[in-house]
Protein backbone atom coordinates (compact mmCIF):
# COMPACT_ATOMS: atom_id res chain seq x y z
CA UNK A 1 0.00 0.00 0.00
CA UNK A 2 1.09 3.49 -0.30
CA UNK A 3 0.31 6.50 1.55
CA UNK A 4 -1.87 6.33 4.57
CA UNK A 5 -4.71 9.01 3.95
CA UNK A 6 -5.95 9.16 7.70
CA UNK A 7 -10.34 9.86 8.21
CA UNK A 8 -11.76 11.79 10.62
CA UNK A 9 -15.03 11.81 11.60
CA UNK A 10 -17.82 14.71 12.82
CA UNK A 11 -19.14 15.46 15.83
CA UNK A 12 -21.65 12.31 17.69
CA UNK A 13 -20.46 10.14 14.87
CA UNK A 14 -17.74 7.38 14.94
CA UNK A 15 -15.33 5.70 12.19
CA UNK A 16 -18.45 3.52 11.07
CA UNK A 17 -20.61 6.66 9.82
CA UNK A 18 -17.41 8.51 8.42
CA UNK A 19 -17.24 5.12 6.48
CA UNK A 20 -20.34 4.36 5.23
CA UNK A 21 -20.71 8.25 3.78
CA UNK A 22 -17.41 8.47 1.91
CA UNK A 23 -17.76 4.79 0.37
CA UNK A 24 -16.92 6.16 -3.19
CA UNK A 25 -14.18 8.43 -1.72
CA UNK A 26 -12.89 5.62 -0.26
CA UNK A 27 -12.39 3.05 -3.62
CA UNK A 28 -11.59 5.84 -5.56
CA UNK A 29 -8.24 6.55 -3.24
CA UNK A 30 -7.92 2.43 -3.03
CA UNK A 31 -7.80 2.25 -6.48
CA UNK A 32 -5.46 5.14 -6.65
CA UNK A 33 -2.86 3.08 -4.22
CA UNK A 34 -3.98 5.14 -1.53
CA UNK A 35 -4.45 3.20 2.07
CA UNK A 36 -7.72 4.57 3.69
CA UNK A 37 -7.51 4.33 7.56
CA UNK A 38 -10.35 5.62 9.63
CA UNK A 39 -10.46 6.46 13.29
CA UNK A 40 -12.79 6.92 16.41
CA UNK A 41 -12.86 9.52 18.51
CA UNK A 42 -11.97 8.65 22.10
CA UNK A 43 -14.95 10.52 23.54
CA UNK A 44 -18.29 9.12 24.13
CA UNK A 45 -20.83 11.13 24.18
CA UNK A 46 -23.59 10.59 26.30
CA UNK A 47 -27.33 9.48 25.49
CA UNK A 48 -28.93 12.35 27.84
CA UNK A 49 -28.42 15.01 29.92
CA UNK A 50 -29.32 17.17 32.87
CA UNK A 51 -30.00 20.67 32.80
CA UNK A 52 -31.33 23.27 34.95
CA UNK A 53 -35.14 24.64 34.00
CA UNK A 54 -36.87 27.04 36.40
CA UNK A 55 -34.42 26.09 39.33
CA UNK A 56 -35.56 21.92 38.47
CA UNK A 57 -33.06 19.38 37.26
CA UNK A 58 -34.36 17.68 33.81
CA UNK A 59 -33.08 15.04 32.03
CA UNK A 60 -33.08 15.42 28.38
CA UNK A 61 -32.47 13.20 25.29
CA UNK A 62 -29.07 13.47 23.19
CA UNK A 63 -30.90 11.83 20.36
CA UNK A 64 -31.16 8.27 19.70
CA UNK A 65 -27.23 7.79 18.61
CA UNK A 66 -25.74 4.66 20.28
CA UNK A 67 -21.83 5.30 20.02
CA UNK A 68 -21.41 9.15 18.97
CA UNK A 69 -18.37 10.37 19.44
CA UNK A 70 -16.22 13.68 19.77
CA UNK A 71 -12.66 14.74 19.22
CA UNK A 72 -12.46 17.02 21.79
CA UNK A 73 -15.98 18.71 24.27
CA UNK A 74 -16.98 21.78 24.47
CA UNK A 75 -17.66 21.48 28.41
CA UNK A 76 -16.66 19.52 31.06
CA UNK A 77 -20.34 19.35 32.79
CA UNK A 78 -22.06 18.39 30.24
CA UNK A 79 -20.48 16.72 27.49
CA UNK A 80 -22.95 16.76 24.96
CA UNK A 81 -22.78 20.31 24.80
CA UNK A 82 -21.47 21.33 21.67
CA UNK A 83 -23.46 25.31 21.87
CA UNK A 84 -20.03 26.83 21.84
CA UNK A 85 -19.13 25.55 19.18
CA UNK A 86 -19.34 28.75 16.59
CA UNK A 87 -18.69 31.38 19.03
CA UNK A 88 -15.55 32.23 18.05
CA UNK A 89 -14.46 32.68 21.47
CA UNK A 90 -11.29 31.45 22.56
CA UNK A 91 -11.62 28.76 24.87
CA UNK A 92 -10.24 25.15 26.04
CA UNK A 93 -11.71 21.95 23.99
CA UNK A 94 -11.94 19.07 26.99
CA UNK A 95 -10.17 16.13 26.19
CA UNK A 96 -8.43 17.43 23.28
CA UNK A 97 -4.68 16.21 24.62
CA UNK A 98 -6.25 12.92 24.78
CA UNK A 99 -7.53 12.51 20.93
CA UNK A 100 -3.72 14.67 19.70
CA UNK A 101 -2.05 11.60 22.05
CA UNK A 102 -3.88 9.16 20.08
CA UNK A 103 -3.06 10.36 16.79
CA UNK A 104 0.53 10.64 17.98
CA UNK A 105 1.17 7.22 19.02
CA UNK A 106 -0.75 5.87 15.67
CA UNK A 107 1.64 8.75 13.71
CA UNK A 108 4.32 6.64 15.50
CA UNK A 109 3.98 3.12 15.57
CA UNK A 110 1.49 2.29 12.17
CA UNK A 111 2.70 5.34 9.91
CA UNK A 112 6.18 4.50 8.45
CA UNK A 113 6.06 7.65 5.56
CA UNK A 114 4.15 10.58 5.13
CA UNK A 115 0.56 10.80 5.51
CA UNK A 116 -2.49 12.75 4.20
CA UNK A 117 -5.80 13.62 6.59
CA UNK A 118 -9.36 14.00 5.75
CA UNK A 119 -11.85 15.63 8.76
CA UNK A 120 -15.59 16.61 8.58
CA UNK A 121 -16.99 18.96 10.92
CA UNK A 122 -15.60 18.94 13.81
CA UNK A 123 -13.21 16.56 12.61
CA UNK A 124 -11.73 19.25 10.16
CA UNK A 125 -11.90 21.32 13.04
CA UNK A 126 -9.32 18.90 14.47
CA UNK A 127 -7.30 18.40 11.36
CA UNK A 128 -6.65 22.06 11.72
CA UNK A 129 -4.78 21.55 15.11
CA UNK A 130 -3.02 18.83 13.54
CA UNK A 131 -2.04 21.16 11.35
CA UNK A 132 -0.55 23.09 13.39
CA UNK A 133 1.08 20.49 14.89
CA UNK A 134 2.42 19.87 11.44
CA UNK A 135 3.98 22.78 10.51
CA UNK A 136 5.32 23.42 14.42
CA UNK A 137 7.26 19.88 13.67
CA UNK A 138 8.50 21.09 10.36
CA UNK A 139 10.30 24.22 11.61
CA UNK A 140 11.40 22.43 14.62
CA UNK A 141 15.21 20.75 14.63
CA UNK A 142 14.71 18.60 17.24
CA UNK A 143 13.92 15.26 15.53
CA UNK A 144 13.15 13.24 18.94
CA UNK A 145 10.83 15.73 20.64
CA UNK A 146 6.93 14.58 21.25
CA UNK A 147 5.99 17.24 17.98
CA UNK A 148 8.13 15.92 15.88
CA UNK A 149 6.19 12.59 14.68
CA UNK A 150 3.33 15.22 13.20
CA UNK A 151 5.53 16.05 10.73
CA UNK A 152 4.59 13.09 8.96
CA UNK A 153 1.56 15.34 7.96
CA UNK A 154 2.24 16.81 4.48
CA UNK A 155 -1.52 17.73 3.48
CA UNK A 156 -4.81 18.12 4.89
CA UNK A 157 -8.36 18.13 3.20
CA UNK A 158 -11.24 20.05 5.53
CA UNK A 159 -14.77 19.64 4.96
CA UNK A 160 -17.29 21.46 6.29
CA UNK A 161 -14.84 22.68 8.46
CA UNK A 162 -14.35 25.58 11.62
CA UNK A 163 -11.01 27.50 12.64
CA UNK A 164 -9.87 25.74 15.97
CA UNK A 165 -10.26 28.56 19.12
CA UNK A 166 -8.62 26.17 21.13
CA UNK A 167 -6.10 28.39 23.18
CA UNK A 168 -3.01 25.96 23.34
CA UNK A 169 -3.29 23.21 20.50
CA UNK A 170 0.00 21.69 22.33
CA UNK A 171 2.71 24.31 23.42
CA UNK A 172 2.94 28.38 23.06
CA UNK A 173 5.37 28.37 20.43
CA UNK A 174 3.28 26.43 18.27
CA UNK A 175 0.60 29.58 17.31
CA UNK A 176 3.77 31.77 17.27
CA UNK A 177 5.30 28.99 14.38
CA UNK A 178 2.01 29.91 12.45
CA UNK A 179 1.54 33.71 12.26
CA UNK A 180 2.06 33.52 8.99
CA UNK A 181 -0.18 30.97 7.83
CA UNK A 182 0.24 27.53 7.93
CA UNK A 183 2.34 25.92 5.20
CA UNK A 184 0.57 22.84 4.89
CA UNK A 185 -0.87 21.75 1.82
CA UNK A 186 -4.56 22.04 2.22
CA UNK A 187 -7.99 21.45 0.31
CA UNK A 188 -11.02 23.24 1.58
CA UNK A 189 -14.33 21.57 0.78
CA UNK A 190 -17.93 23.26 1.62
CA UNK A 191 -20.95 24.09 0.55
CA UNK A 192 -22.52 27.28 -0.18
CA UNK A 193 -25.84 25.69 1.12
CA UNK A 194 -24.62 24.99 4.35
CA UNK A 195 -26.45 25.67 7.72
CA UNK A 196 -25.34 23.70 10.12
CA UNK A 197 -21.28 25.70 9.10
CA UNK A 198 -22.14 28.62 7.30
CA UNK A 199 -19.48 29.06 4.58
CA UNK A 200 -17.92 32.05 6.33
CA UNK A 201 -16.82 29.94 8.87
CA UNK A 202 -15.44 27.55 6.63
CA UNK A 203 -13.79 30.36 4.70
CA UNK A 204 -12.32 31.70 7.21
CA UNK A 205 -10.77 28.29 8.11
CA UNK A 206 -9.22 28.21 4.44
CA UNK A 207 -7.47 31.67 5.14
CA UNK A 208 -5.38 30.32 8.38
CA UNK A 209 -3.15 27.85 5.44
CA UNK A 210 -0.83 29.20 3.06
CA UNK A 211 -2.07 29.40 -0.57
CA UNK A 212 -4.97 26.91 0.39
CA UNK A 213 -6.88 25.29 -2.48
CA UNK A 214 -10.83 25.58 -2.35
CA UNK A 215 -13.92 23.66 -3.85
CA UNK A 216 -17.36 25.04 -3.24
CA UNK A 217 -20.79 22.71 -3.74
CA UNK A 218 -24.25 24.06 -3.64
CA UNK A 219 -25.97 21.62 -1.19
CA UNK A 220 -25.41 21.58 2.87
CA UNK A 221 -23.37 20.13 5.26
CA UNK A 222 -21.79 16.53 3.92
CA UNK A 223 -19.17 15.12 1.89
CA UNK A 224 -19.96 15.18 -1.55
CA UNK A 225 -19.21 12.22 -3.79
CA UNK A 226 -19.87 13.27 -7.16
CA UNK A 227 -17.30 12.44 -10.08
CA UNK A 228 -15.82 16.31 -9.84
CA UNK A 229 -15.42 16.33 -6.44
CA UNK A 230 -13.23 12.99 -6.10
CA UNK A 231 -11.44 14.22 -9.27
CA UNK A 232 -10.63 17.11 -7.07
CA UNK A 233 -9.42 14.92 -4.27
CA UNK A 234 -7.17 12.36 -6.08
CA UNK A 235 -5.69 15.66 -8.00
CA UNK A 236 -4.82 17.10 -4.86
CA UNK A 237 -3.38 13.96 -3.12
CA UNK A 238 -1.58 13.26 -6.76
CA UNK A 239 0.12 16.99 -6.31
Amino acid sequence: MGKKVLFFHGWAQNEFVMKSRTKKLEKRLTEAGYECVFLDAPHLLPMTSTILIDGQEVQITNGDRENARAWFLYSDTDYADASMALTEIPMHYVGLETSIAQVHDFLKTETNDECFVLGFSQGATFCHILSILAHAANLSDDTNSTLSVFAKIQKTILVSGFSSMHQNPLAEWTRDAVKKGIQIQSLHIFGEGDTSVPKQFSEDLAACFVNAEIYTHDKGHFIPHNKTLLDRVLEFVES
